[in-house]
């Protein structure tokens, strides 16, 4: 049990033996203070005066009196309609800081997933497309919450779903036929060659509908695996993979497994006739549907026509693939909002099956630029190869600077680790139901709101433990600066932030408190002298809340997927 968790308890025990028996006390109304100078926690009498019929402030004043103190718990005080709780700084200190240094790494871990399997499905990009810098904020998303609900004790199973035969496909392999019949790009030009081919693809059948039965009849031709479509296929698609691999390792991705849409074709196509045979499906016009009407969510389409499969009707498949695979007690679906009908209607569909499993769809908004929305279709993307190019370039430029005595090799480790922090903390600081507005000097500026402010926090602190030549040592009754009892607060609260994040599936939660405890130690930092001081009992007592910092910040990053660096 953490050192906050214990605190609010001891609030609790002893609001409960003020209030007695007369009211219903819970622990959840125990909350933040509205503002700091109220104290560490709060009780509104709002609801208590409304039962009793009397006024909120002095019910407040009454309840501050009976309370008094008792452990972690200082005073009471009553401000206005808030009953406020004071912890003590000398034994919330030596507390925190001793759970701490003895957890390390582990400080945060939480066990409420403890004997739960969840499977999180992510990173579900096209092969014959370019990996763009709207894709990013899914497998960051993903990424992180593979971290936190690990933190959070689950048997955490994460994978990718790659469609490789969706309609995009069938236009690239039209495209490239009829334009481009014996042009081989470079390896380096491959992706950008695919890219081109479905944009121009997308852009002449927009023109000229009455050719879309001719790209029709490769998506036929590619679900049934033959022919010369087949052979161009094959080639393409090694050319995707690869590059979707790069780019997994890239970000540090650790999937179990990636499944491929040609995989499930015949298993979809065998669930999609049991559902007529059965009656949950029904044909409509030739095509086959599964009437949602009565449940709000229109009509699922799971075969056309031309007997070609729609995505959901794979989607079916994947289902059940993944539950024979892995039997997890919950799925979970990272997936951008723009598809959450299609995914209502999956999830639908499943349960008419018979299909239990517990399924949870994780959406988040789009990224656009200043200029507006990007669109492959349109040519309109920026392409991860490109922005990765740039930053590297930017970032390895100004390491090289700082450290004219590094070797290329260590320069670029480094500029690709902030690279990829950018990136990552910007998709990750904003919580997941509001869109991004995507800006390259905000996310690599190493102040403000970003990444690269975070990690130098982290440098600085390194800086100052290696420079020092005392030893961290424990000496909470030291630590007496107002900085000082609020950086212990802020490291406090992490495991409950930790916690919270999975909750809410929110990891903007952990990329603002990481921020903020960046923060207040850039401010202890200008305001408290931390090595040099004449008193070296202090100063390892200043070491030792650095250090704590330092870990608990680390810990807070890794939740994020972002690798932290000694120095910058």
């Amino acid at each position: 049990m953490y050192t906050q968790f214990k605190a609010k308890q001891e609030c609790y025990r002893l609001l409960k033996k003020a209030l007695g028996k007369t009211y219903p006390l819970s622990l959840d109304q125990l909350i933040s203070p509205p503002k700091p100078e109220f104290g560490d926690l709060s009780f509104p009498c709002f609801e208590l005066a409304k039962g009793l019929g009397r006024n909120p402030a002095e019910i407040a004043t009454e309840l501050a009196a009976k309370c008094g103190r008792g452990g972690l718990v200082a005073s009471t005080k009553a401000i206005g309609p808030y009953l406020n709780f004071i912890y003590d700084n000398q034994t919330l200190t030596e507390q925190v800081l001793a759970e701490v240094r003895r957890q390390k790494a582990r400080y945060g871990k939480q066990n409420t997933g403890a004997g739960k399997r969840v499977l999180i499905e992510y990173a579900n990009l096209n092969t014959h497309k370019e990996v763009h810098l709207g894709h990013l904020r899914n497998l960051s998303y993903g990424l992180a919450m593979t971290n936190i609900l690990a933190i959070n004790g689950y048997q955490v199973i994460p994978v990718s779903y790659i469609n490789d035969l969706g309609a995009n496909v069938a236009k690239c392999l039209w495209s490239i036929q009829k334009f481009y019949p014996d042009f081989i790009p470079a390896p380096t030009e491959r992706l950008n060659f695919l890219g081109r081919a479905y944009t121009e693809a997308t852009q002449l059948l927009k023109a000229d509908p009455t050719l879309q039965p001719e790209v029709s009849a490769i998506q036929k031709a590619l679900e049934d695996g033959t022919g010369p479509w087949w052979e161009l296929w094959k080639t393409t698609w090694l050319w995707s993979v690869d590059n979707l691999q790069e780019v997994f390792a890239d970000f540090g991705l650790t999937l179990d497994k990636v499944y491929f849409e040609h995989e499930l074709i015949a298993s979809a196509q065998t669930i999609v006739s049991r559902m007529l045979t059965e009656g949950i499906a029904v044909k409509s016009e030739g095509a086959v549907i599964v009437d949602l009407t009565a449940e709000s969510a229109g009509i699922n389409l799971l075969r056309k026509t031309d007997n070609t499969l729609l995505y959901n009707a794979k989607d079916l498949a994947l289902a059940y693939q993944k539950q024979e695979d892995y039997h997890p007690d919950r799925s979970f679906y990272v997936v951008d909002n723009r598809q959450s009908l299609a995914l209502t209607q999956l999830f639908l569909t499943l349960r008419h099956l018979g299909f239990n499993q517990d399924l949870v769809h994780l959406g988040y908004d789009f990224v656009t630029l200043p200029e507006g929305a990007m669109s492959s279709r349109l040519g309109t993307i920026v392409r991860w190869t490109d922005l990765e190019t740039e930053l590297l370039s930017d970032i390895k430029a100004k390491v090289a600077a700082h450290h004219p005595e590094w070797s290329p090799k260590k320069i670029v480790t480094t500029a690709k680790k902030l690279t990829l922090a950018s990136i990552k903390f910007f998709m990750l600081r904003q919580t997941q139901a509001k869109p991004i507005v995507f800006d390259l000097s905000e996310a690599t500026a190493y102040e403000g709101f970003s990444g690269p402010y975070v990690m130098y926090a982290l440098v600085r602190i390194s800086s100052i433990l290696t420079k020092s030549t005392l030893a961290p040592e424990s000496n909470p009754n030291l630590l007496v600066h107002p900085l000082e009892h609020s950086l212990i607060r802020t490291i406090a609260q992490f495991p409950d932030l930790v916690a919270a994040s999975a909750l809410k599936a929110d990891p903007s939660l952990l990329a603002h408190f990481a921020f903020t405890l960046a923060q207040q130690f850039g401010r202890y930092y200008e305001e408290v002298p931390i090595i040099g001081d004449s008193n070296p009992t202090l100063e390892g007592a200043r070491l030792d809340l650095l250090r704590a910092i330092h870990i608990t910040l680390t810990n807070a990053l890794q939740c994020l997927g972002i690798e932290t660096i000694k120095q910058m």
